[in-house]
């Protein structure tokens, strides 16, 4: 079987170095065909109007001579001492049949073919010569009404024939010139566009490959400009809908973060009463943890429709506000985690004012922010360790401290503890405490981080009324 041979491909440099060589040589090429052809026939009509003119006058001269009798045989030798205009020139004198009477200068033997067209009798073609490289003319020499005679006059063409040589060789030489400096310029232009256009197909396929950062020099002629502009503004582009992908991406997962964290919640206070119910030693203890999981239930389903509704708002948004007693809810939270704190072998402590703390916020999203606090501090204390919860009261806030007796947070997650993702060495989420911050903020408070010798130490501030 015949193997396929690939044809060579001609490179973009050595096709633009042909194309423009051609286009500039070929047109002067022309040029200079079109002189030498018209060199050519100029000095052909000037070395024909200048024979022509001599032979005017010698045919002039020669019916003045022969005015009296006729007789142009007589008449020849003063006519060929006559000199014949510049260069080699030359005049022979015939007969009206054809029959020599005299000549001078560099001829041939038989007539040419101009003076054998004069003649009153027809000359056989084979006594017909010219001499190679000479112009002839020829008229008739009259007396009263009759040819008596025939003067040829003849001149050499190797002065034209000379200027054109010279012409030949200077076009060839020019030509030859013309196309090297062409060939030079050409390549070097060629090139310079290669490797421009050359460098615009290396950033495309680098963007192509996924380097977003590549760009293309917008720099040489004004569509190369343009189209490294149009590559730039390409790339912009794609880098912009990329990174829409990637923050539309980024959310879907935070949203399925936020959905696994919100719903763990309620779960986990759905839990603490489940335990508590097993605890119980009567049933108003046991009716009391029903009723609670109940509205554990309706904020679990409430939770839900909130995560899964199609809002276009990304930040968190509060419920109606209502008037609740603070104390009673951290109260309520304790005795729920009691349970669990046992079985974790954590003591759990709350210190609250006697009097009701009265705020003004969502039930349910202060009551999330505190369970995560909670939830955070449980799974970061070990067994035989201890939470704290101390509420104090200030001019127009609460403060809420609650501490640990953990391993604390390491230094690097302390500034980064707020945003959503980080993950401390207990694991999680990581939305934990940027929820309570968000659902903090959401109602006009703060949540921080307290420098503590042990464990960790977090303070919410929430504003209070009367």
């Amino acid at each position: 079987m015949k193997k396929f041979k690939r044809p060579k491909i001609v490179t973009l440099a050595v096709r633009l170095t042909i194309t423009m060589v051609a286009v500039s040589v070929l047109p002067l090429a022309l040029i200079a065909l079109i002189i030498l052809l018209g060199v050519r026939i100029s000095e052909a009509d000037r070395r024909s109007l200048e024979l022509n003119n001599q032979l005017e006058l010698y045919v002039a001269f020669a019916e003045q001579l022969i005015a009296s009798d006729g007789d142009l045989q007589s008449a020849s030798n003063i006519l060929l001492s006559r000199p014949v205009g510049s260069g080699d020139g030359a005049i022979r004198v015939f007969g009206s049949a054809g029959q020599i009477f005299g000549a001078n200068g560099s001829n041939s033997a038989f007539p040419s073919r101009a003076a054998a067209s004069q003649f009153v009798t027809s000359i056989p073609t084979v006594f017909v010569a010219e001499t190679r490289g000479r112009r002839y003319v020829a008229g008739q020499v009259r007396w009263q009404q009759k040819v008596v005679g025939v003067i040829e006059v003849s001149q050499s063409v190797e002065d034209e024939d000379r200027l054109l040589r010279v012409l030949i060789r200077f076009v060839f030489i020019s030509i030859g010139l013309a196309f090297a400096a062409a060939f030079l310029g050409s390549s070097l232009v060629a090139r310079w566009l290669a490797r421009m256009i050359g460098q615009l197909r290396e950033t495309a396929e680098q963007v192509a490959d996924g380097d977003l950062t590549e760009r293309a020099l917008e720099r040489g002629p004004s569509e190369i400009v343009q189209l490294a502009r149009s590559i730039n503004t390409m790339t912009d582009q794609l880098a912009e809908r990329l990174s829409r992908i990637e923050q539309q991406s980024e959310a879907q997962r935070r949203f399925y973060r936020d959905v696994s964290h919100e719903l763990r919640t309620p779960m986990m206070a759905l839990g603490g009463y489940l335990e508590n119910i097993e605890d119980a030693e009567n049933a108003d203890e046991q009716a009391q943890s029903i009723r609670a999981m109940q509205a554990e239930i309706a904020r679990l389903a409430r939770l839900a429709d909130e995560l899964l509704r199609n809002d276009a708002q990304p930040s968190l948004t509060l419920g109606p506000k209502q008037t609740l007693d603070l104390g009673a809810m951290i109260h309520e939270l304790v005795q729920n985690l009691s349970g669990r704190a046992q079985r974790s072998g954590v003591e759990l402590l709350a210190q609250v004012p006697p009097r009701p703390i009265v705020v003004e916020a969502d039930r349910d999203r202060l009551k999330q922010a505190l369970l995560n606090l909670f939830d955070n501090a449980l799974r970061a204390t070990p067994p035989g360790g201890q939470i704290s919860m101390r509420v104090s009261l200030t001019a127009d806030q609460v403060v809420i401290d609650v501490q640990d007796t953990g391993e604390g947070i390491p230094t690097a997650l302390r500034e980064a503890i707020w945003e959503r993702g980080v993950r401390g060495a207990e694991g999680g989420s990581g939305l934990g405490l940027a929820i309570v911050r968000t659902i903090l903020r959401a109602h006009g408070g703060e949540a921080m981080l307290i420098p503590s010798e042990q464990g960790a130490h977090i303070q919410l501030r929430l504003p209070i009324d009367g």
